[in-house]
């Protein structure tokens, strides 16, 4: 399973038939205005999960996007994935989304995070996973602080550390502070 599997989660590759599930929570009122507010376009589900499907095939395979499975249910929760494409030698840009439904089940997103930042570091051999977000987006700096993360501001002349709208916040896991630090 090359270590994409947690306690609760399958991290696998997406099948066509994903595409109804995708849709179904991208689709979701609330999904659509947490996406609008952190300044996200929206990309055609059926164009994803073939991007996604194509990232699979190529080799040497440099982006892993996998569709979330809840184990118990077998349902499609959301979508993750560590990505090296455009990314320094050894590092990697980690993203999740969960579906609406899984919002509030705090302990899942970083299950699923951990899983990510275990195969990252593990299976990828990356010494570093960073990932970019904006400042209003609270549960991701939550979520990466309670993790181990490094969380680091772009310093912009004027803002003096004020936090300003739609600004972005880059957090990073370094494999040295992740192999004793809280993901172990």
């Amino acid at each position: 399973m090359d270590g994409r599997a947690t306690r609760r989660f399958v991290l696998r590759d997406f099948e066509p038939a994903d595409v109804t599930a995708l849709t179904a929570y991208q689709s979701d009122p609330r999904f659509v205005s947490a996406r609008k507010k952190a300044g996200q376009e929206a990309g055609d589900p059926a164009e994803l999960v073939a991007l996604f499907r194509k990232w699979a095939q190529e080799h040497p395979r440099r982006n892993y996007q996998f569709a979330v499975i809840e184990r118990k249910t077998g349902r499609l929760v959301g979508c993750a994935g560590v990505r090296t494409a455009n990314c320094p030698q050894g590092s990697g840009e980690l993203g999740i989304e969960l579906s609406p439904d899984m919002w509030g089940r705090y302990g899942s997103a970083a299950e699923i995070t951990r899983g990510l930042l275990d195969f990252g570091f593990s299976t990828l051999a990356l010494c570093e996973i960073f990932g970019e977000t904006t400042a209003e987006n609270h549960q991701a700096a939550r979520l990466a602080s309670f993790l181990g993360a490094r969380l680091e501001r772009p310093v912009r002349q004027g803002n003096k550390g004020v936090e300003v709208p739609g600004e972005p916040v880059i957090w990073r896991f370094l494999r040295r502070d992740w192999r004793s630090g809280p993901g172990v």
